[in-house]
């Protein structure tokens, strides 16, 4: 379900070693949830060898990303049989400096926007803290519209076109004209890709998709955690000025750091 990469022991930090045992139990608590659905503190604090208080952050974690309810002694699979499923586990790595991102693009969103959700899984977490304020969110996101679909707060428009599963979504030329024909008020987008110096990159339909939204927004606001810096791919949907907004975590390099301040575009520096 992840790609694996050796790193020597060494070169980890503590952080990242508890990080790395707390995916992997994690995991390893949604695939008993999703035979049995449900699960009790107490075994499960006995199965992995770690106190109550460790499962129950787990489960806080896992509850969280929309994955499950907790109740007295446990908790109970959300939606065991929705065939989408709005908070899938590779949004684990580094979870918490996702959470901390999009807790604060969420408090760009403003009083009656027209706001543009991307299909990442940075933004997708934003729904979790989107304030009670009424706005109009369109996505092309299955997991956005699930998450959405049920908040008073929010009217919601879902982009046509032919479902991609690496994308969560419609992701086609009927999507594009889609999109193409809203205005909005900001934008929210994630990547998987970002190079200070190059840019910021994607694939092909999907920077295709990104570049018409940011062309027709007013704001246009890039969620990234620390780890996506430094990489890129062929292509290309925006420079760093494309942006003014990029928002991500404290273990941004100093370098990277530089490079978009010079650009003089609003770098958010989340804590986590």
């Amino acid at each position: 379900m992840f790609n694996e990469t050796f790193i020597p022991l060494k070169e980890f930090s503590m952080k990242q070693i508890n990080e790395n045992n707390g995916i992997g139990r994690r995991e390893s608590i949604y695939e008993l949830l999703k035979k049995q659905t449900t699960v009790n503190v107490k075994n499960l604090s006995q199965k992995f060898g770690v106190s109550d208080m460790t499962i129950r952050r787990d489960l806080h974690i896992m509850e969280e990303q929309g994955i499950l309810v907790t109740h007295y002694g446990g908790a109970t699979i959300r939606h065991p049989n929705s065939g989408i499923h709005a908070f899938d586990m590779r949004k684990e790595s580094f979870y918490e400096a996702k959470a901390a991102i999009a807790r604060r693009a969420a408090e760009f969103v403003k009083e009656n926007d027209v706001i543009y959700l991307d299909p990442s899984t940075t933004v997708l977490l934003m729904t979790r803290y989107l304030p009670s304020l009424h706005h109009t969110v369109v996505t092309s996101s299955l997991a956005v519209m699930q998450e959405c679909s049920h908040n008073p707060y929010i009217t919601l428009y879902i982009a046509p076109g032919k479902y991609q599963d690496s994308n969560g979504g419609p992701m086609d030329m009927d999507t594009l004209t889609y999109l193409s024909n809203f205005h909005f008020n900001a934008a929210f987008l994630g990547t998987g890709y970002i190079d200070t110096v190059y840019g910021v990159t994607s694939t092909e339909m999907d920077c295709s998709i990104k570049q018409v939204v940011m062309r027709n927004s007013e704001r246009n606001i890039l969620l990234v955690d620390h780890s996506k810096f430094g990489q890129h791919i062929m292509k290309k949907f925006g420079d760093i000025k494309d942006f003014n907004t990029i928002i991500t975590d404290s273990d941004i390099s100093d370098e990277d750091q530089y490079n978009i301040l010079k650009e003089k575009v609003n770098l958010n520096i989340t804590h986590f």
